[in-house]
């Protein structure tokens, strides 16, 4: 399983190669993807069909009980076949479909982090793992959905879903960690459905996660954002209604019913919002003018049918919901890619200009109706099948259940008639109106829909082939309780039988009478006034505004005063509480340091420093007093025996200065620090002595509390033995806690890309004339191919070539050393970087690179794959993510930790040289 979502997300890293080399061919190469995880998964039915579960775990949060556990059983068996197989079929349509468009490969892209997204979803065993797979899905979705930004109806359906269903995660975030802890497990598999039903935290689980899986799929009220989806490409539209996104709030709702259902709200919820869905979506796509919106709309209708039959929990119902899934995911995805195939070859989805589409198109013609008449629920279909299964299961529950039965007798007659508009509206009868001549289209934009037609044909003929290898055993993972399967296509004069047979006469008289029924829904619609999307429009007005109005008040642009705010609400909570304390808490901590003379020369150097700067006048004088007073910093650190720390401070501290110098010497020139009116400037005084205060009584407090256990003795006890390193600040930052150093190399990198376009925002100095042995220099401080005219003289400049190898090779020096004495990656990147810049100032910053060898982006590239390869020698080994593993050649402790902090020193030495270099390039 980890396998095959690697499988999926490597065609998505070479998506984009792949399509510039072969453009719409790329199509073919890249199904091969999707099609061998398809492979895998067939080969595994046999097992799961016999009632075997397979299981694959990785530690991901062992201390929190979260691993990234796979578990492979009916319900995700079933999902991970259809997202794979149509996903295969899918990315085949794409290369034709899409052949002339640009960002080919962009899309290619997106659209398989979404196949990974959706596979991962359903095979998570963990509840956390599959939130995370939940988002992405969402993220990726956004992508796809807008991937035609340049058109307003694409970005605003985009924007829609995002805020829909990202609003529901939030929801269901919070649902699931309930959840958890009030079934004492945090898999799917370990939930205790008693436990959870008695619970007091039922009810608020049961809401939250409801609404979690009803914004996810689109039931009422939350419905609206499915069928403005059809801004995307048809491609999109395909996969996300018939195997994706769509059906992951299905999913959910399924793989919980086992813990969540059997109770009175459970059923009353699903099967009332099911229903008022279904005939929703169903009277919503009989209106619509566009086959997309009509499919759309009739997706809608079906995601309310299962939820409805999940609602139910009868053994008909439960099997009707995994007929269904099958069913309507075969035909949903031929209807969908037939139609975007009609557009491609005619130009036009409006149905008033389509008809007699059969001449031109047999191929599309005969797939579309093979799906139409399973979406119709015709025998022999599957979704004959299926409606008879919904009719059964509805009968079962009685009274309640009847009244919904005809609901859905009408529900699934509106379904019928967006079937003939489908079919016999567009391919059968007089010639249509088309924009231009149309014509049967290639071989991957028709097999498609071919194959997923008749294979509902073959499921419904040949039912027992699902029954045995599919629906069996994917019933039992939903159910509570053992329920025997047995499809079949007749069974004498049912009560089920009988719905059926007035759900096609009620469907065909409603084809006949569809202009008047469209015009009544039309005049309905003028009295009812009231539209989802006008709501929600004004809905996002009103946020807006609201959002600009708190914007206005709090954003004034004034640092001071934001600072000052800042400062003051810091103060105000640490003296709620410091007043909460009690007694015992406020006391002077009774080990203190003893006094030393670089110490004290510290703390005056740090304060003196501190002060100046407050108090002095001129930028340069700023720089230069803050710049001691990180000095004195260092001083102390160096005092309290933590040379790594002041290191690094020192280095930080060098290259503080000349990011600011080089800042503040393009702005104007200014001779007053801070305001010049003496209220705000004792204001502000008042202000720096207040939070000053305060955090150095938080300090002292929290310094004078007991730490429950003794993890410092635990890290100098093991950090040898088992960190293979004398150097216990260094292991614990590449070893025991290099998850948090990813972390922040991972926050340097970003933070160094977002930066670097600020810092580097002017023109780049173009030189007029090419250096020319010790010619004249430009006298632009930075330039790109000259060095800074403060370093113009031939000596400094002698002087400063062997000096930054110097720095470079104590940088490596420091980098090697670091596991046993102090340095380190982080410390050595420092030093490097301070070689760079040197030589970037004397030389310029060509020269700078030219020594580099690589540009920075490539060395900050470089560093994170490394420290993430690092992290998986440890996975591949059965271990944890970043555990260490060690090898000793001649004695010679090696491991990943060091390539760990290969990975730290190249990152932050990229991100800081990226930075600072397009800082020192700019033109003044």
């Amino acid at each position: 399983m980890f396998a095959s979502l690697g499988l999926i997300a490597c065609a998505m890293l070479l998506a984009p190669l792949l399509a510039r080399a072969f453009d719409e061919r790329a199509g073919w190469l890249l199904a091969l993807a999707p099609l061998a995880v398809f492979g895998h998964f067939l080969s595994l039915v046999p097992e799961i069909a016999h009632g075997g579960a397979l299981t694959e775990t990785l530690a991901w949060v062992p201390a929190l009980e979260i691993g990234l556990a796979f578990r492979l059983d009916g319900l995700s068996l079933l999902f991970a076949l259809l997202i794979s197989g149509i996903g295969t079929l899918i990315v085949l349509y794409t290369g034709a479909y899409l052949s002339d468009h640009h960002h080919l490969g962009r899309f290619y892209a997106y659209l398989l982090g979404f196949m990974a997204a959706m596979l991962g979803l359903v095979l998570a065993d963990d509840l956390i793992a599959m939130f995370v797979f939940w988002e992405l899905t969402s993220v990726t979705s956004f992508l796809l959905i807008a991937f035609q930004h340049d058109q307003a109806a694409s970005r605003r359906a985009a924007l829609q879903a995002l805020l829909i269903t990202g609003g529901g995660g939030l929801a269901l975030l919070t649902g699931l960690i309930l959840l958890g802890s009030a079934g004492g497990s945090w898999q799917f598999s370990g939930l205790a459905a008693g436990a959870i039903a008695d619970h007091a935290l039922y009810p608020a689980i049961l809401t939250l996660v409801l609404i979690g899986a009803f914004t996810k799929s689109a039931q009422l009220p939350f419905h609206l954002w499915l069928p403005n989806a059809m801004a995307a490409p048809t491609p999109v539209s395909a996969y996300l209604h018939s195997a994706t996104m769509v059906k992951a709030g299905v999913y959910l709702l399924a793989r919980l019913n086992p813990a969540l259902g059997g109770s009175a709200s459970w059923s009353t919820i699903l099967i009332t919002v099911g229903a008022a869905t279904a005939l929703v979506g169903a009277v919503l796509a009989l209106r619509q003018t566009d086959l997309k919106r009509v499919l759309a709309y009739t997706t809608v209708t079906v995601l309310g049918q299962l939820t409805m039959l999940l609602g139910t929990n009868t053994h008909y119902g439960l099997q009707a919901f995994a007929i269904y899934l099958v069913a309507h995911a075969f035909y949903k995805a031929a209807l969908f890619m037939a139609v975007g195939a009609i557009d491609h070859a005619t130009g036009t989805r409006q149905i008033a200009l389509l008809g007699g589409l059969i001449r031109h198109m047999p191929l599309t013609g005969f797939a579309v109706a093979l799906a139409a008449f399973s979406n119709a629920g015709l025998p022999p279909f599957f979704g004959f099948i299926a409606k008879e299964f919904t009719y059964a299961g509805l009968i079962e529950l009685g009274p309640a259940g009847w009244i919904t039965t005809a609901v859905m007798i009408v529900t699934n007659a509106l379904l019928l008639t967006a079937a003939g508009l489908v079919f016999v509206r567009s391919f059968l009868g007089r010639e249509g109106r088309y924009p231009h001549e149309p014509h049967e289209v290639s071989v991957p934009m028709w097999i498609g829909p071919m194959l997923l037609a008749v294979g509902g044909f073959v499921f419904g003929a040949f039912n027992n082939l699902a029954e045995v290898w599919l629906i069996d055993a994917a019933v039992q993972a939903v159910s509570r309780t053992t329920v025997p399967v047995n499809l079949y296509l007749w069974s004498g004069f049912t009560p089920a039988l009988l719905a059926s047979l007035l759900t096609v006469a009620l469907g065909v008289l409603f084809y006949l009478q569809r202009t008047r029924l469209r015009r009544r829904l039309a005049r309905w619609r003028v009295r009812w006034r009231v539209s989802g999307d006008r709501i929600w429009d004004r809905l996002l007005k009103r946020v807006f505004a609201f959002a600009t109005q708190v914007a206005d008040r709090f954003q004034h642009g004034s640092l001071r005063q934001h600072i000052s705010a800042l400062v003051l609400a810091i103060t105000g909570f640490a003296l709620i509480g410091l007043v909460a304390s009690s007694a015992d808490d406020l006391l002077w901590p009774e080990v203190a340091s003893p006094v030393n003379v670089a110490a004290l020369l510290g703390c005056v150097l740090a304060v003196a420093g501190a002060a100046a700067a407050a108090t002095m006048p001129g930028r340069v004088a700023l720089v230069a007093t803050l710049g001691a007073s990180g000095l004195g910093l260092a001083l102390v650190f160096l005092a309290a025996r933590a040379p790594d720390v002041a290191i690094t401070q020192l280095m930080v501290e060098t290259l503080t200065v000349v990011f600011l110098a080089q800042v503040l010497r393009r702005l104007p020139p200014t001779r007053q620090v801070g305001s010049r009116k003496p209220a705000a400037r004792r204001f502000h005084a008042l202000v720096a002595i207040v939070i000053g205060t305060v955090v150095t009584a938080m300090m002292l407090i929290t310094v004078s509390q007991p730490l429950p256990g003794n993890i410092a003795q635990w890290y100098l006890d093991h950090s040898l033995a088992a960190g293979q390193g004398a150097n216990v600040v260094n292991v614990i930052l590449v070893d025991f806690r290099a998850l948090d150093t990813l972390g922040e190399i991972l926050v340097v990198a970003l933070a160094g890309l977002a930066a670097a376009p600020l810092l580097g925002g002017g023109r780049r100095h173009r030189h007029a004339a090419k250096r020319i042995g010790n010619g004249p220099r430009d006298e632009h401080p930075g330039g790109a191919g000259e060095g800074s005219a403060d370093f113009a003289s031939v000596l400094l400049r002698q002087g400063i070539l062997p000096l930054s190898a110097l720095l470079a090779l104590i940088a490596l020096v420091r980098l090697w050393r670091g596991h046993n004495l102090p340095g380190g990656g982080f410390i050595g990147a420092l030093v490097a970087a301070c070689a760079a810049v040197l030589l970037a100032l004397a030389f310029g910053v060509d020269r700078a690179r030219a020594a580099l060898r690589l540009p920075p982006l490539a060395l900050l590239a470089i560093g994170l794959a490394v420290a993430v390869g690092a992290g998986l020698i440890g996975l591949l080994q059965g271990q944890a993510f970043l555990a260490g593993r060690w090898i000793f050649p001649a004695g010679l402790a090696l491991g990943t930790p060091l390539l760990f902090d290969l990975g730290v020193f190249l990152t932050v030495l990229g991100a800081v040289l990226h930075m600072l270099f397009r800082l020192l390039a700019r033109e003044t």
